[in-house]
């Protein structure tokens, strides 16, 4: 589930990159990752120090070296794109994929504020780690540890049940943080507050726009309503009760969220992304039974 954010930060910046599918503690995975989790990023780059074609670079390539955790993988990757640092790859679509991170480098620049900008890259950081820990780690991930995965971690009901309560409590912190801007609704209903449909708004994190930190809280969004802990847009997804029927049933998606939520999922990356994800599944169900990853 992870590595989405990563593919759809990577179709965000343009970069070329080859997707390698595999299971968490998989011979491939083990061999990129100490832990042997997914995703992993093996990056292999180097610096364009003006130089008038690849050629003339040939030679400064830094050994591969690997990064791991989703959002710290999404950061260097901002990181890298500012500072207009070149990946290598050896693909034919290499030139195309590079035009386009030309072509599209000042608003990609934006996912992840630069350091020379402390109070925002402050933000952004805070905003990251809390997705990362209040919601994602305290939360949906252990839902997924003693629900879904509970022949390998064990059932503890007690636990998700407070898993849940945590979650409810770090969305409406997020539902807080989520900057408006744009014209007010035909009706003159305050979006701030959560009214309207949000036609003719902007919805983003961070004051400067769309960033990688929406990325992240999207994708844990669409976690939660996957599982029945918040909404769908338009319907409701439910999860098994335990315990006290009311508090399983799904959050109610605020105007303002559900507006967040269909903008981000309107970007051109996100579709993209899904796209994959889809034929990654299509071919999982065709794949004969004793195929290998």
């Amino acid at each position: 589930m992870r590595p989405f954010r990563n593919i759809w930060m990577l179709e965000e910046i343009g970069l070329p990159y080859k997707y390698v599918v595999c299971k968490p503690w998989s011979k491939v995975a083990k061999s990129v990752h100490p832990l042997g989790k997914v995703p992993a990023l093996l990056v292999e780059y180097y610096v364009n120090n003006g130089a008038a074609n690849e050629k003339e670079n040939e030679g400064k390539k830094t050994a591969p070296f690997v990064v791991v955790e989703s959002a710290a993988i999404n950061t260097f990757l901002g990181d890298a794109v500012r500072n207009h640092t070149t990946i290598a790859d050896n693909d034919d679509d290499t030139q195309q994929h590079q035009q386009q991170h030309n072509n599209n480098h000042n608003s990609i620049s934006a996912l992840i504020p630069p350091p020379s900008m402390p109070q925002l890259r402050a933000k952004y950081d805070s905003l990251v780690l809390f997705v990362m820990t209040e919601i994602d780690s305290q939360s949906l991930w252990i839902h997924r540890k003693h629900s879904d995965l509970s022949n390998v971690f064990g059932e503890a009901p007690g636990a998700v049940i407070e898993a849940r309560r945590q979650f409810d409590n770090a969305l409406d912190v997020m539902i807080d943080e989520i900057i408006i801007t744009g014209e007010e609704d035909e009706n003159n209903t305050s979006l701030k507050d959560g009214g309207g449909d949000g036609e003719g708004c902007c919805y983003h994190l961070l004051p400067t726009g769309f960033s990688a930190v929406d990325i992240l809280f999207v994708h844990c969004c669409s976690w939660a309503q996957q599982i029945g802990w918040l909404e769908g847009n338009g319907t409701s997804i439910t999860t098994p009760a335990m315990g006290n029927s009311d508090k399983n049933a799904p959050k109610p998606l605020p105007p303002k969220l559900g507006s967040y939520l269909k903008q981000c999922r309107s970007r051109p990356a996100f579709t993209r992304a899904t796209e994959l994800r889809k034929n990654q599944v299509d071919e999982k169900k065709t794949r004969p039974i004793n195929s290998k990853l």
